[in-house]
């Protein structure tokens, strides 16, 4: 599109990515990680990194990053498969995938490029002559297990490597995952064949891909917990994406988007994007009273694109946490949070569903502690979630009843009736 604009035009074009997976104009707080994952690659197969998997939310940069990696890899002549899990079929897409690479590489002219690119991965760097040879050699008969054994042989004998990614991890089907996972456990693992992986998903795959025993690939891979990004980080890449874009910041209203990133990239880019739309930018500054709207209507999109998505993804136990957290105005202490509990949920089902909040993003714990809302969840969003509960709780010829403490009282022989939360000695009767 940009060849339809003047250069003025182009100049002025808002250049925040408020989407899932798009490459930000600067990148920023992954700098470490990125360069950890590149060395492993190119140690080979005998680094733990050579075989990786990025964790975090959703909204902190985990496709960004894995695109990145797969530029890497291309530019120094790797042969380059990406997938996603997030639809089933994963052995015929991969096939559908080699396929597509033989076809694109009898298309190519490009000499062998030479040399060696140490600043990337650290092995020979070809191009597309080996890479012409090696899908060449693939019958379409062939399993995947065989195909990629072939690829991994043909690179292996060039000096280079195969890469294959799989994002959106987290949602892929279980019996697919475990038969990629013994494929790769095979070639990668234990032949020590160049096939290096990299797969990206949530982290809640800690309490379910990566415990599963029949796929001991996937847990001896390296793992990266996306690192949150820090006011710095949101400083350099708020005022660098507005400055080469021709525009300019006013007053506190740098700081101010800048204090309101938090910790995913995601939410920097909304607010970069509604703050540049809200100023008319780069016609005028962005003020402290564009950043403010730029705020309100970040916190909007979150609530529909983050904070919802990832409740409907929480079980009843983990729900309740969250609830009693925001009925304690958003910060409380594990005992504080148990008390309005009460004895509806176990010790230790409330452990490891705070386990699992804690690794989602949900909550996080002070170093005193105390537990205070993540970043992908909101107390006014908690507040809004209950308070829809409430009103379908009941219908109209059986109305919604109030959740009760439902405490033992042992002198008492019953339960409380009070609600749920509340303050004060439980009771028996009114």
């Amino acid at each position: 599109m940009n060849n339809l604009l003047g250069d003025n035009e182009a100049a002025q074009q808002n250049l925040f990515t408020p989407d899932f997976g798009q490459p930000p104009h600067s990148y920023v707080g992954r700098d470490d990680m990125l360069r950890d994952v590149r060395s492993g690659l190119g140690a080979g197969p005998r680094d733990p990194r050579f075989t990786s998997v990025l964790l975090g939310p959703r909204g902190s940069g985990k496709t960004v990053t894995l695109n990145m990696i797969e530029d890497v890899a291309y530019k120094a002549g790797w042969l380059v498969l990406p997938l996603d899990a997030s639809t089933s079929n994963i052995a015929e897409r991969l096939e559908e995938r080699i396929e597509w690479a033989r076809d694109e590489n009898e298309t190519l002219t490009a000499a062998p490029r030479g040399g060696t690119d140490t600043t990337t991965t650290g092995v020979r760097v070809l191009g597309a002559e080996w890479q012409r040879q090696v899908v060449r050699s693939i019958e379409a008969k062939w399993g995947i297990r065989r195909q990629l054994t072939t690829l991994a042989e043909h690179a292996a004998a060039n000096g280079s490597a195969v890469l294959l990614t799989v994002d959106e991890l987290h949602s892929g089907g279980i019996e697919e995952l475990r038969r990629l996972s013994s494929d790769l456990q095979h070639i990668t693992k234990r032949e020590q064949r160049p096939l290096a992986f990299v797969g990206a998903g949530l982290a809640e795959m800690k309490h379910t891909l990566l415990e599963d025993k029949k796929m001991t690939f996937f847990q001896r891979c390296q793992s990266f917990d996306m690192p949150p990004l820090t006011r710095a980080d949101a400083m350099k890449c708020l005022s660098k994406t507005v400055r080469d874009a021709g525009g300019e910041f006013d007053g506190h209203a740098l700081s101010d988007l800048a204090e309101a990133t938090g910790a995913l990239p995601f939410r920097m880019q909304l607010l970069g994007y509604y703050a540049w739309t809200v100023a008319d930018a780069p016609h005028s500054p962005v003020s402290e009273t564009a950043a403010d709207q730029a705020i309100n209507e970040t916190d909007r999109d979150m609530h529909q694109r983050v904070f919802s998505p990832t409740w409907h993804t929480l079980n009843e136990h983990e729900q309740a946490i969250l609830r009693a957290l925001s009925e304690s105005g958003g910060h409380a202490s594990p005992q504080q949070i148990a008390g309005r509990i009460g004895g509806r949920i176990s010790a230790s089902s409330i452990s490891r569903a705070d386990n699992r909040l804690l690794n989602v993003g949900c909550i996080t714990h002070e170093p005193d502690g105390s537990i205070r809302f993540g970043p992908v969840m909101a107390h006014e969003s908690v507040v809004w979630f209950a308070e829809r509960e409430r009103q379908y709780a009941g219908t109209a010829d059986k109305p919604a009843t109030r959740q009760r403490c439902g405490k033992h009282m042992p002198r008492a022989n019953a339960r409380c009736i009070l609600r749920a939360g509340h303050a004060g000695r439980c009771r028996s009767s009114w």
